[in-house]
């Protein structure tokens, strides 16, 4: 799944979900953690970025 969320600076970003191990809140927003190693900060909230990776979401639930 791909998904498009924003930088600090405000320029887009879109981001391959398939490729993310974990995310967490930071004083920016939420870092994204990826498989191999790579880390992003972005501006979306943690719980925008949780609500977009729900399960129940993604199911159509």
């Amino acid at each position: 799944m791909i998904a498009e969320f924003t930088l600090p600076d405000g320029r887009p970003v879109t981001i391959n979900l398939d490729q993310l191990d974990y995310f967490e809140p930071c004083e920016v927003g939420t870092r994204i953690h990826f498989a191999d190693g790579r880390e992003l900060e972005i501006s979306d909230s943690y719980d925008a970025v949780a609500e977009l990776l729900n399960p129940e979401r993604q199911a159509g639930l």
